[in-house]
C-alpha cells in the first residue's frame, strides 16, 4: 500500500496513519472473513501497487482513538483482546473492543454516521459481533449479550430537535441479535471455505451486489426546472403515472458505489472492468434512443 498526501494534511496525521499498530494474526480476521473474498485476494496480489490518500484514513484513525479512550474505563472489564480459533485448516482471529464479564456482554464501538444508524442496516455488524462471540466462547468466555455503541461523528443537536426519527443523542446503544452457536459456526465455515476457494482458484469468485453496495436504478418525479425530486420511484411506470403538467421523470441510473468510490483494487478487478464496459454500451444505446 502506497500512501499519498495530496491534500497536504499535517504531518502528524500522516505519521499517525502510517504508524498504524494493527497487526492482525492468523490466516484471516473476522472483518476480512465477512467481506468479499475476491477483494481480499486482489489486495494480496496487487497490494504493493495500490495507492491511497491519507485523507481516506482519517475516520478510521478517529475510530482507533476511541479504543484508546476505552483503556480509561472500568479496569474489571477486558479491553481489546485478540482471540483465535482453528476452523477447517485456517486460524481465524478477531479482536473485541470491550468485554463486560459481570454482565456477560460484548461491546463493539463504532465511530459512524447518523445515516448508518437511521437506516438500521445492521447485517454486517450482526455478523461481526456473532463471530466475535463464537471466538470468545471458544476461548473460555461466556457471552450472552451483544451491543454496538455507535458514536455519531456528524450528530447535530438542531436536527435532533426538529426530526422525531433522528437520534436524540450523539451516542446510541444498539442491541444485536444473538445467533445460535451452531448457526454461527456454520456461517464461519461457509465463509472460510469461500475464501479458501478464492485463494486456490484466483479471483473467479465475484463480489455480490451487497458487497459492492449496489444502488439500483430509480426514477425521480421532478418539477420542470427543479433540482430536487418530488418523489423517488423504483419502477418507471409508477413514476410516469404520477406525471402531470409541469412535471417530468428523471432516470437515475444505479451502480456499484463501493467499486466506483471505495474499493482500493477496483482497477485490477475484471468484474468491475466488465461492468463498466456493459454500462458504457447501455449508456450509448440509451443516448441513441435504442
Amino acid at each position: 500500500m502506497n500512501l499519498t498526501n495530496i491534500h497536504d494534511l499535517p504531518q502528524a496525521l500522516v505519521d499517525a496513519v502510517k504508524n498504524d499498530p494493527y497487526k492482525g494474526g492468523g490466516d484471516i480476521s473476522v472483518t476480512k472473513l465477512i467481506d468479499s473474498a475476491q477483494r481480499r485476494v486482489l489486495l494480496k496480489k496487487f497490494g504493493h501497487a495500490v495507492v491511497e490518500d491519507v485523507s481516506e484514513r482519517i475516520w478510521s484513525l478517529l475510530g482507533q482513538a476511541v479504543h484508546t479512550i476505552l483503556e480509561r474505563a472500568n479496569k474489571s472489564d477486558i479491553v481489546e483482546e485478540r482471540l483465535y480459533a482453528d476452523v477447517d485448516g485456517w486460524k481465524l482471529s478477531g479482536q473485541f473492543d470491550r468485554m463486560d464479564l459481570r454482565n456477560e456482554t460484548l461491546d463493539d464501538y463504532k465511530c459512524t454516521s447518523t445515516f448508518k444508524v437511521m437506516m438500521s442496516d445492521m447485517k454486517e455488524w450482526e455478523r461481526q459481533l456473532n463471530i466475535l462471540r463464537w471466538l470468545a466462547i471458544q476461548n473460555g468466555y461466556k457471552v450472552e449479550k451483544l451491543r454496538i455503541i455507535a458514536i455519531l461523528r456528524d450528530w447535530r443537536k438542531s436536527d435532533a430537535k426538529r426530526k422525531a426519527d433522528y437520534p436524540q443523542k450523539p451516542v446510541v446503544t444498539i442491541d444485536i441479535p444473538v445467533w445460535p452457536l451452531e448457526e454461527t459456526y456454520q456461517y464461519i465455515r461457509e465463509r472460510i471455505n469461500l475464501h479458501q476457494a478464492a485463494e486456490a482458484g484466483g479471483t473467479h469468485i465475484g463480489c455480490t451486489d451487497e458487497e459492492r453496495w449496489y444502488e439500483g436504478t430509480t426514477y425521480a418525479l421532478m418539477k420542470k426546472g427543479g433540482k430536487r425530486a418530488i418523489k423517488i420511484y423504483e419502477r418507471k411506470e409508477d413514476a410516469e403515472s404520477a406525471v402531470t403538467d409541469g412535471y417530468v421523470v428523471e432516470t437515475r441510473r444505479g451502480g456499484y458505489r463501493r467499486c466506483a468510490e471505495y474499493c482500493e483494487v477496483a482497477e485490477f478487478c475484471e468484474q468491475y472492468r466488465s461492468d463498466r464496459e456493459d454500462s458504457a454500451v447501455a449508456e450509448w444505446e440509451f443516448g441513441n434512443g435504442s
